[in-house]
């Protein structure tokens, strides 16, 4: 079973297990129990599994099932991990899953800084980010500064 399939399976488990538990009304297990649940699969996966996981999260075989069940639960809780992201990594697109396992933050995402205010230009935003031209003129509609 390749590195891939594993993280599949283990990471639908954590799915199914986090979904059940959301969606059940009265009868809400305990999220340890699932926790412990991932963790003892993580560490009766094989030892390939185990040491390629190890190696790509950077941390010792030792806590790496725990680590590794931790940070999904984080990813699935925080709605950085989701459906798709289990069918992506099952079709070898992308996906944040490699991140999340990583232990990486998201990515911000990148802003563009406002031009600094001044009476004699107007503000304008554009394609490549934020520009100034004469406040006797408008702002160009196609995002460009230069005519």
């Amino acid at each position: 079973m390749t590195v891939k399939n594993s993280i599949s399976l283990l990471l639908g488990a954590v799915v199914v297990l986090s979904v059940c538990q959301s969606s059940q009304a009265g009868a809400k297990r305990d999220p340890k129990v699932d926790m412990n649940e991932c963790i003892a699969s993580a560490r009766t996966s094989n030892l390939t599994f185990k040491h390629d996981m190890a190696s790509f999260m950077g941390v010792s075989q030792e806590r790496m099932p725990a680590l590794f069940c931790q940070r999904l639960a984080d990813g699935i809780r925080t709605g950085r991990i989701s459906y798709s992201d289990i069918n992506n990594l099952q079709l070898d697109q992308p996906t944040e899953i490699w991140m999340v396992l990583k232990g990486k933050p998201k990515r911000a995402a990148p802003t563009h800084s406002q031009a600094p205010r001044s009476p004699n230009f107007r503000n304008c935003s554009g394609i490549d980010g934020a520009f100034q031209v004469p406040a006797s003129q408008r702002c160009p509609a196609s995002g460009y500064a230069h005519y």
